[in-house]
């Protein structure tokens, strides 16, 4: 199958409702489409948490037909408001006309953009996120190629669940997964459980329209924050192509399978964009709909992945730092104290805070490296994969312009300047703390999981915005003329730096292939070619009711997303209920005197009907032996209990004998 139609669909999925919503607000933001998503964040779960109340199960058709009544409400309420307000104004025509133009919803734009500027740059926007896609698929087996990581399978098995069970709710989504109502981000699995292809089709799609987005919303930030000039349409394109540059985000969709936080990287920047305009002051306080509507942004972010949200926080801190450090610098000492002890205390709290609720999310490991050597792949935006080299000239350009915005913000006492300055160390020192073993280190770096993929683009953003500051800077240095040669060279740079780094084999061609098709690179499989097949085979011809037994790192959760037969352990997530926990340690012991009353209660609640096994070298217990122990209780079940159905080289499928 063709990706281009799989993925178009995802990308609509993903903006389109957003977008409407923006439009029926009237919202005056540039480049919507890179705003849209955060918007169809939120959309998505007021709808999931609304269709379970109601009973209604959610299918595209549903979830169609309410965005169409949340829109179709929205144009409602903001015509009632509009002519509500008109009626109140006793002023003169003209100035009731300018009034009424300035109670539109939204933001003014910074610049004043017509319509056909608007649509070139958001064209611009958008093909660089095309070319991304395009890269980024380049290598992966097509679209229907099942990605080998392990976070994946998770995926899969929700999208499938949310499918099957048709609830698309925050806390009770996965409730068949944790087996009790619990709390996790669902928002990708609900899209691409209503996408109209197999779920291995519609994950892939969604990541590729995901990695897409991703240059729209990087121009709509800079588009957000910059200055009026006569070069931001140009500044705007080009922070679009230079998103395109970076890689930890693409190698947490494409090699490690962390589908929501790409969601959540996808909202960042327009989040980031919303926190330093309602703070900004150089047109005067937001209106309280503005204000409303950049707070909503802000809460679509964090419902599309909540670990998001601290890189927010931080930017946030960070302005009301560099705003204190200015008013003291500008005469207002008092109030820039203020600020600035407001600032180190919400720092202190963070870390605090961090310490004491967020210890357990300290899941990843430091790299081997030296921090010497981790400094220089932050700074070159590698990610920890041994696979993919740290190459210096596709960064260069931005570092060098970004060093050159950083320092023309700063003669300027730009505040916005200043706190994209902060941010970007910030963001570095961040990622370095990653590598040190110690409680304050730990505790800075908790709410990312302590991974450096997951701060990463926090620097992305930053940099982009000095970046764009730089390039101002240089365009405005020839005076009158319209262009300067360090301008011209400048953007010369970032053109030619984006296109060939989108063609250069070891950067997201690679990428697309290391969890896809060239396992032996960077993974080995938990499921491979000939797995899959004998799964889906075996799955079509199980009778209804059938439950499957398996260790779930030999990939037998596929027999649940792809096949649409039920599972006992239906991700390779531990054993996630005292039954299935009984059952993944102490199957074996059934029908002996070893066997436990509360086992065999347990084997007759669950109710496993067959058993799955996989002898090959890609087994669970070859590949990843201390994991998989933790089901050694289903590894030994005896001969006696099974009969054989199905058996295709190292890969068998048996009737199971329960025995309680």
């Amino acid at each position: 199958m063709s990706s281009v139609l799989p993925v178009l669909c995802g990308a609509v999925l993903l903006g389109a409702p957003g977008y409407l919503m923006l439009c029926a607000l009237d919202v005056r933001l540039c480049l919507r489409w890179g705003w849209a998503p955060a918007v169809t964040v939120l959309l998505t779960v007021v709808l999931g948490a609304l269709f379970r109340v109601l009973g209604i199960r959610w299918t595209l058709l549903s979830a169609v037909i309410g965005i169409v009544l949340l829109v179709a409400l929205a144009a409602v309420v903001r015509l009632a408001l509009q002519r509500r307000t008109a009626r109140r104004l006793t002023t003169s025509t003209s100035t009731s006309t300018s009034t009424s133009t300035s109670t539109r919803a939204g933001v003014p734009a910074p610049q004043d953009w017509s319509r056909g500027t608007a649509a070139a740059v958001t064209g611009a926007s958008i093909l660089s996120g095309a070319l991304v896609a395009a890269s980024a698929a380049r290598r992966m087996g097509g679209i229907s190629t099942l990605n080998g990581s392990f976070d994946s399978f998770f995926h899969l098995s929700a999208a499938a669940f949310i499918r099957e069970r048709g609830d698309a709710s925050f806390t009770t989504a996965l409730s068949d997964i944790y087996g009790e109502p619990t709390f996790y981000p669902v928002v990708f699995d609900d899209l691409v459980a209503i996408l109209p292809f197999d779920v291995i089709t519609a994950a892939n799609a969604m990541m590729l329209a995901m990695l897409a987005a991703i240059p729209p919303a990087v121009a709509a930030m800079v588009a957000g924050v910059s200055r009026p000039a006569r070069s931001a349409r140009l500044l705007v394109a080009l922070s679009a192509g230079a998103a395109t540059l970076f890689l930890s985000t693409p190698a947490m969709a494409l090699v490690m399978g962390l589908w929501p936080i790409v969601l959540g990287v996808v909202c960042l920047a327009p989040a980031i964009a919303a926190v330093l305009m309602l703070t900004d002051r150089r047109h005067g306080a937001p209106g309280v709909g503005t204000a409303a509507g950049l707070v909503l942004i802000v809460i679509g972010t964090a419902l599309a992945h909540p670990s998001v949200l601290f890189s927010v926080a931080v930017v946030a801190g960070l302005r009301l730092l560099a705003g204190g450090i200015e008013r003291m610098l500008g005469g207002g000492r008092l109030r820039g104290l203020i600020e600035v002890c407001a600032a180190l205390a919400a720092a202190v709290l963070f870390v605090a805070g961090s310490h004491v609720l967020l210890s357990g999310m300290a899941l990843t490991k430091p790299s081997l490296d030296g921090v010497g050597s981790v400094l220089g792949e932050i700074l070159l935006d590698s990610p920890r994969i041994p696979a993919v080299p740290a190459l210096l000239w596709p960064m260069a350009a931005l570092w060098i312009l970004a060093m050159i915005g950083a320092t023309a913000a700063v003669r300027s006492r730009e505040v916005l300047g200043a706190t994209a300055a902060l941010g970007l160390l910030a963001s570095l020192m961040l990622g370095v703390a990653t590598q040190i073993d110690h409680p304050l280190a730990v505790a800075l770096v908790n709410p990312w999981y302590g991974a450096r993929e997951r701060i990463a683009p926090l620097m992305m953003c930053m940099l982009v915005l000095l970046m764009a500051r730089g390039l101002l800077a240089l365009l405005e240095s020839g005076g009158r003329r319209r262009r300067s040669l360090p301008g011209a060279l400048a953007v010369g740079a970032v053109v030619v730096t984006v296109l060939i780094a989108l063609v250069t084999p070891q950067r997201l061609p690679l990428m697309g292939s290391l969890a896809y098709t060239a396992y032996g690179v960077q993974l080995t499989p938990y499921v491979t070619s000939e797995e899959r097949s004998f799964i889906e085979r075996t799955a079509q011809e199980l009778p209804e009711g059938s439950v499957v037994l398996a260790d779930p790192l030999d990939g037998a959760t596929l027999y649940w997303s792809v096949g649409g037969v039920e599972t006992v352990f239906a991700t390779m997530s531990r054993p996630l209920t005292r039954e299935k926990t009984l059952i993944a340690h102490y199957a074996h012991r059934a029908g002996t005197d070893e066997a436990s009353v509360e086992l065999c209660r347990a084997l007759e609640s669950v109710g496993p009907t067959h058993l799955y096994r996989d002898t090959s070298e890609a087994s669970g217990q070859r590949i990843n032996p201390e994991d998989s122990e933790r089901w050694r209780g289903v590894h030994d079940i005896p001969e006696s209990r099974l009969t054989l159905v199905h058996a295709s080289g190292p890969y068998a499928l048996y009737e199971l004998d329960p025995a309680c």
